[in-house]
């Protein structure tokens, strides 16, 4: 929080924020007496306006008008919201119609939760291959000609793929050479051994062995992350078609959104930036809100929210601090 602001004129600024989110007008003195508690005259707080403007936190359109608070106020706002709440506690009331069971099925679901709930654009980053370890192979006969492989996770991702079985072991030699190879290895090791194809396994009945691999973890290399909300943001927001446009863009291209989320930062903390942060014009009228899951202290993944910059910063606060901090015990506990 900037320290050359006195109290007064941070609660002046933080009901000029809250005036304007509620009526998309600007705001004058008159409005922020009779919509605060503040203990100061109408000249007073029209002089911690005029520094406020002065220092680039709010913007008058004309000499007699209201103002309207600018990306600096909003981080203030944001900070002061995050001040004044223990997170141990709810002061909302939050849905807590959400199970943990299927990990495949989680992040999608979780992802359409907070989409619904705050009416905006989620991306949801996949656990780092890092931290995913192999904890089981399994291998069972579907016809004669095929036979489905299941890999178990520590987290309890499971990737599924029905192979040909020609030129193979019989399924319980494959699976114990299977389980031999890759149990208590993570998808980074695997991804490494498959980058420079170093067989380790003499048995001649396994040559394939790499292509049946990599059909086993192409998805998991594959897809990424998970995005849900595009509609919600074009239906709340109403952007111009330039901004819609790049919305699509980073939906449907993961390096897209891998070069996207390089220009933002991560951290367990919630923080927001805007279009003026990661030098984009295209989105310069919309927030992003980052925070990560993590499994123990190591960060798991990333997850980013989407939304108009003019928005209810204290709900979407406690939305991502409750589900985000909820999914990190329940997978640091269970896994």
């Amino acid at each position: 929080m900037n320290i050359r602001l006195q109290e007064r004129q941070k609660e002046i600024l933080k009901s000029i924020v809250e005036i304007y989110i509620k009526t998309n007008k600007p705001v004058s003195s008159e409005d922020v007496l009779n919509n605060s508690n503040i203990k100061a005259s109408s000249a007073t707080i029209r002089n911690d306006m005029q520094k406020l403007q002065k220092l680039g936190y709010i913007y008058q359109q004309h000499s007699s008008g209201g103002r309207i608070p600018l990306d600096p106020a909003l981080k203030i706002y944001f900070e002061m919201i995050k001040e004044a709440y223990d997170v141990k506690v709810n002061h909302i009331e939050l849905p807590k119609k959400y199970k943990f069971y299927d990990l495949n099925l989680l992040f999608q679901n979780l992802a359409l939760l907070i989409s619904q709930v705050l009416e905006g654009l989620v991306i949801f980053e996949y656990p780092n291959p890092k931290y995913v370890y192999i904890t089981r192979v399994t291998v069972t006969p579907l016809t004669e000609e095929n036979s489905v492989i299941t890999i178990l996770t520590n987290l309890g991702l499971a990737i599924s793929r029905t192979v040909e079985i020609y030129g193979l072991p019989v399924s319980e030699e494959l699976e114990k050479i299977l389980n031999n190879a890759l149990v208590g290895k993570s998808f980074e090791k695997i991804f490494s051994f498959l980058s420079t194809k170093q067989i380790e396994i003499e048995d001649l009945r396994i040559t394939n062995f790499v292509e049946i691999l990599e059909h086993l973890t192409d998805e998991f290399k594959r897809v990424r992350y998970i995005s849900v909300g595009l509609e919600k943001i074009i239906s709340k927001s109403q952007p111009d078609l330039d901004t819609i446009v790049t919305l699509a863009i980073l939906v449907e291209n993961d390096k897209i959104k891998e070069e996207f989320f390089t220009r933002l930062d991560f951290s367990p903390d919630i923080k927001v930036f805007f279009g003026k942060d990661i030098n984009s014009k295209t989105l310069k009228n919309l927030a992003f809100f980052t925070t990560t899951y993590i499994l123990n202290t190591n960060i798991l993944g990333k997850v980013l929210f989407i939304t108009e910059k003019y928005c209810n910063y204290e709900k979407i606060y406690l939305i991502l601090k409750e589900y985000t901090s909820r999914l990190s015990e329940i997978i640091s506990k269970n896994f």
